[in-house]
């Protein structure tokens, strides 16, 4: 009997350390799963985080692509203004240097005639102007022609003698004349011919043309005229010493382009 009874506390004491380390192996299980719910969970957080950063080294990738190709676009422009830039750079450097061609030679054709005409220029007959690109001789009416009349006197075709000799060498200038008279109506006589101061003002300029081409062998294809009547005036013509200023021939020099 009583073997009997130690044999069951015996089995009892078995059944109770059995499970005392059942229960323990549990817990620890246990704690393990958590622990791995905790990894999984910090995994996951680490792998929406990773895919917020791919989104977005995504979203900055083509927000370069489009800066790039923005900036490209940009350097092509600057590219081809810089060419542009170039060019017109270089037309610049042209036109210097055909500027300061024709005033070298505007220079030379006027210390040429300034020369030859000295003494109608000491007495204010003819005036001689230069500009950036022309040069200008002003000649009163009364030098050139008779009073009234557009027939050249013997004085004016000596004189235009003298400035065809100067100019007709310097082939490349263009030769304007341009006839100017002052505001006084033409008288009768003048007036069969011509019915106003525009047909006067052309008549006197033709006249000086003519003779620069078949007297002075100054080519053709270098001369023009034109009439102004009297509406370009550069003097008053109030007075008489204005209106003897705006009868004037004026002949315009250039380089031809």
């Amino acid at each position: 009997m009583h073997g009997k009874f130690l044999l069951i506390s015996l089995f009892g004491a078995m059944l109770v350390s059995t499970a005392c380390v059942s229960t323990n192996e549990y817990i620890t299980a246990e704690s393990d799963l958590e622990k791995c719910h905790t990894q999984m969970a910090q995994m996951e957080d680490k792998l929406m985080t990773s895919e917020e950063i791919r989104n977005k080294c995504f979203k900055d990738l083509s927000n370069l692509q489009t800066q790039h190709g923005y900036l490209k676009n940009i350097n092509k422009q600057l590219s081809q203004n810089n060419q542009k830039l170039q060019r017109d750079l270089q037309k610049q450097k042209s036109v210097i240097v055909l500027q300061e061609k024709v005033i070298q030679v505007l220079d030379d054709t006027k210390r040429t005639i300034e020369s030859s005409l000295k003494d109608q220029i000491a007495a204010t007959n003819i005036e001689v102007v230069e500009t950036k690109d022309q040069l200008k001789m002003v000649l009163v009416d009364t030098i050139l022609f008779e009073s009234g009349s557009t027939q050249l006197s013997k004085k004016g075709k000596a004189l235009l003698h003298i400035i065809a000799k100067t100019i007709k060498d310097y082939e490349n200038q263009k030769v304007v004349v341009k006839g100017h008279t002052d505001n006084k109506p033409i008288s009768a006589r003048l007036r069969k011919n011509f019915p106003s101061n525009w047909e006067l003002s052309a008549a006197r300029a033709s006249a000086v043309v003519r003779f620069l081409q078949h007297q002075g062998a100054v080519e053709p294809q270098r001369l023009s005229l034109q009439g102004y009547s009297y509406y370009q005036p550069v003097a008053s013509n109030k007075t008489e010493k204005g209106r003897r200023k705006n009868r004037r021939i004026e002949i315009i020099l250039s380089l031809q382009k």
